[in-house]
């Protein structure tokens, strides 16, 4: 069974969905804060990017879920791009394109997960919640 995130570090962190498809960003949305999230939603990097940069609170951000064909930047940057400006956020990419290799490059440049489209509850929820208690764990959030 998968890793389960307490309520209380659910609710400091904050999951930023990046995904250009409306209804496909409203699901994961939906599923996210359904479990507790709290739920940022932005259609492309740039708008992403530029959420981040007004957040007084960066270290809120407990996962960035990222959709790889939404991005203007090559695919295997994509994960590079936020990992470099915050470092702390974990990166989970997503994608319709089930290509291993595909997916190790996209580790190998910072991503911290890799999940094949159409991605059900259980995994969706599996993987966040290990990244939020990964993010959790690094920056030592007190109870």
């Amino acid at each position: 069974m998968g890793t389960t995130t307490p309520a209380s570090q659910k609710k400091r962190c904050r999951i930023l969905v990046i995904e250009g498809d409306a209804g496909a960003r409203r699901v994961i949305s939906t599923t996210l804060k359904e479990a507790g999230y709290l739920v940022t939603e932005a259609d492309t990097s740039d708008h992403a990017a530029a959420l981040l940069s007004q957040d007084q609170r960066p270290r809120a951000v407990g996962a960035i879920l990222c959709d790889i064909r939404t991005q203007k930047i090559n695919d295997c940057e994509a994960a590079a791009y936020f990992r470099a400006r915050h470092p702390a956020i974990p990166v989970i990419v997503t994608s319709f394109y089930p290509d291993i290799e595909w997916a190790i490059a996209l580790m190998k440049q910072g991503a911290a997960d890799y999940l094949i489209k159409p991605v059900s509850r259980e995994d969706l929820l599996m993987v966040v919640g290990n990244a939020v208690q990964r993010f959790v764990l690094v920056n030592h959030e007190p109870s």
